[in-house]
């Protein structure tokens, strides 16, 4: 590996924009390139199959880039894929989920209850329970699926009464009304943070995906001696399918237009 090759992250859709803003932030220096898998979005109701499917060639297109690192920036992939990517990648590259980092960064701010809000197949998968299980612990995790919110971001629909309807029903009840601090679980979510934040009466730490696994990216970097000393090329974002609304947002985060190319996937049968 070299220090100017690029990172490589990829989402669902939008989402791990927030992410892949995050390491741009803390490494001005490194060039990213990002997937979004936008014909395929939303992953949480997709079975394991289809999304090692299409985990598996998102990885191989890095590869192809010469990518340094890859970052699944999905927590959906992150839950169902990781280990199956990584059991098929691990000598040509590292690759990182998001899900670590933020459970490492929960049992270091000792919360005693946090609450956990996700697409279903995140939720239903425990990963977040069953990471945190990997070490001593007393936090008591209370976790629900949110399976309308990655698709009502996705297609931009964050600001009318169903929106705001659809944010109540699901936060505004008895569940989370004890949590110290709400785990957003999957990286479109941070993209909606304040109106998930105006929900809550009392006051809630929402933690997201984005800067804990931007620390890490950091670390794991500077350990390797990977970090990059200047900028080799602009940032390149690649959809599988064209969507109005990550070229809005890609531009919101970066302060810039972008390109956004296309990147054609094999369908899972």
């Amino acid at each position: 590996m070299r220090k100017d090759q690029p990172i490589g992250i990829f989402d669902s859709g939008v989402g791990g924009l927030t992410v892949a803003k995050a390491i741009s932030d803390l490494l001005p220096h490194e060039q990213l390139l990002y997937v979004g898998d936008t014909q395929h979005m939303p992953y949480g109701d997709k079975s394991a199959e289809h999304v090692q499917g299409y985990t598996k060639q998102i990885v191989e297109f890095f590869l192809q880039q010469n990518v340094k690192l890859i970052i699944i920036a999905c927590n959906t992939a992150s839950a169902l894929a990781a280990s199956y990517v990584r059991s098929l990648f691990w000598k040509d590259v590292e690759i990182i989920g998001v899900i670590r980092p933020v459970v490492k960064t929960i049992l270091e701010r000792h919360y005693k209850k946090v609450g956990v809000i996700g697409t279903k197949a995140t939720i239903e998968s425990n990963i977040y329970q069953r990471i945190l299980d990997e070490t001593p612990h007393t936090l008591e995790l209370i976790q629900l699926a949110t399976p309308l919110l990655a698709p009502m971001i996705e297609n931009g629909n964050i600001d009318d009464e169903i929106a705001h309807a659809i944010l109540h029903q699901y936060l505004s009840g008895p569940l989370f009304a004890s949590c110290e601090a709400l785990v957003l679980a999957c990286t479109h979510y941070p993209i909606i943070k304040d109106k998930i934040a105006s929900v809550f009466a009392h006051p809630i730490q929402l933690v997201d995906n984005a800067t804990p696994m931007a620390e890490t990216v950091v670390q794991y970097l500077t350990e390797k001696d990977l970090l990059a000393e200047t900028r080799r090329a602009a940032n390149e974002f690649y959809v599988t399918a064209y969507t109005e609304n990550f070229e809005r947002i890609a531009r919101l985060f970066y302060r810039k237009d972008i390109v956004v190319n296309e990147l054609k996937l094999q369908e899972i049968i």
